[in-house]
């Protein structure tokens, strides 16, 4: 993990400042990405007196992708589009982790490709796989690196991506489980709104969805 890179593009938000640190914790150099470099440069500042470990790093979207080896879509869906088309092009031998929810008002919807995983794969084609991860864990929990994770439902086309991902995921602390197909993940993204109407029902921060009647996976 020492030696992984992930950039995460639009990363100035809540989501992506909290994964930075989450995922800086066993030691991964982080980059976080937007469009105004000077934005994603105070942002790290504001971040590293809580980063327990690894290198953090602010510039734009562009550069951010360049010395990555991962690259973690992070912004509200009305910009995913829009994100996806900026990177296509440059990100040939990565691969993508779309964490996007399509929410208005905090409410779930289909997209017209189905879901923003499969939004972002026909935009990119096959320059890059994407693999969606990490819908349904708060941005309260993941910013606290001692707080425990829900389990991450991990969907996709690719397997050999997907197993990637869901390394990564364990290694920050949560049980990742092979979600299906790229097809699952409309049902994947629509879960972030129960779990919102659950938070709100409940008064809660901390809402997340758990695994029963599967067992450990292999080194776990």
């Amino acid at each position: 993990m020492e030696n992984l890179s992930v950039a995460i593009v639009g990363g100035t938000g809540n989501l992506g400042g909290a994964l930075a640190l989450r995922l800086g914790a066993p030691g991964v150099r982080i980059i976080i990405g937007s469009r105004d470099a000077e934005k994603a440069k105070k942002a790290v500042e504001t971040l590293k007196p809580t980063l327990r470990a690894g290198e953090m790093v602010g510039m734009t979207n562009q550069d951010s992708i360049r010395g990555a080896d991962y690259v973690v879509i992070a912004v509200p869906y009305e910009g995913h589009a829009q994100m996806v088309q900026d990177i296509k092009g440059q990100v040939a031998g990565k691969i993508i982790i779309d964490t996007v929810v399509p929410l208005n008002k905090g409410k779930p919807f289909v997209p017209p490709a189905g879901s923003a995983l499969q939004e972002a794969q026909q935009i990119l084609g096959d320059e890059a796989p994407v693999v969606g991860a990490l819908h349904n864990i708060s941005a309260v929990d993941l910013a606290d690196v001692d707080s425990p994770l829900g389990d991450v439902l991990v969907c996709g086309d690719k397997s050999d991506a997907k197993e990637k991902v869901m390394e990564i995921i364990r290694r920050i602390g949560a049980r990742a489980f092979d979600g299906g197909p790229g097809s699952n993940a409309y049902v994947i993204e629509g879960l972030t709104g129960v779990i919102i109407s659950l938070n709100r029902k409940y008064k809660s921060k901390h809402g997340s969805i758990r695994i029963v009647g599967i067992g450990e996976e292999p080194g776990h």
